[in-house]
């Protein structure tokens, strides 16, 4: 990514230089969430290769029309992700492309039943990229460091972050606790808005 390219993502970002720096890194951070909620074995790369496809369709003059910028990225992410699983699983994408009467499976319920689970969790992530974007975006980096890495390193992690904040580490997971409330009860309400209840 160019220097010029950078400039134009961030000036998309916000127009004061220093929130778009920190929203550039909530954006990433929530890309990195993104790819490894959906099992990628390299969301960092993944995530900025998001960002450059981006930074790459302004630098070549394209503008972006969306009230919520992060909506779009997350729309290229969906595409990235694609890719990544066709060249990565390229004959079991054919497979998930044949109709179910000719899937090699004895059951065609039991295909049909896991497609409406696959289609569920997508809903359901989909609802969680939108609360998560809802955060106030102090909560909203706080909940995607308190989450942040494997299980060894998640503990450190979180040592790191309530030093950092000031907090002991038991108010930091009452405080990450309360946030996730939040999300969940948003994610159950955006879920009941998308189902016309």
């Amino acid at each position: 990514m160019t220097q010029d390219a950078f400039n134009l993502l961030l000036a998309c970002l916000d127009h004061d230089q220093q929130r778009a720096g920190q929203k550039y890194e909530d954006l990433r951070r929530g890309l990195i969430v993104f790819f490894e909620s959906r099992g990628s074995s390299s969301p960092q790369d993944l995530a900025d290769d998001t960002i450059n496809r981006v930074a790459r369709r302004l630098a070549e003059g394209r503008e972006i029309y969306v009230e919520n910028p992060a909506s779009y990225f997350y729309g290229v992410a969906r595409n990235v992700l694609k890719e990544h699983w066709e060249s990565a699983h390229p004959s079991s994408a054919a497979l998930e492309n044949l109709p179910p009467s000719k899937h090699p499976s004895s059951d065609p319920g039991r295909l049909e039943l896991l497609q409406l689970e696959r289609n569920q969790k997508e809903r359901r992530l989909e609802c969680l990229e939108h609360c998560l974007e809802a955060l106030m975006p102090g909560d909203r980096q706080l909940i995607y460091e308190y989450y942040q890495g494997e299980t060894g390193t998640k503990v450190q992690n979180r040592k790191t972050l309530a030093d950092r904040i000031g907090i002991p580490l038991n108010a930091l997971r009452i405080r990450a606790l309360r946030i996730r409330e939040k999300l969940e009860a948003c994610v159950e309400r955006r879920l009941k808005e998308l189902a016309g209840e």
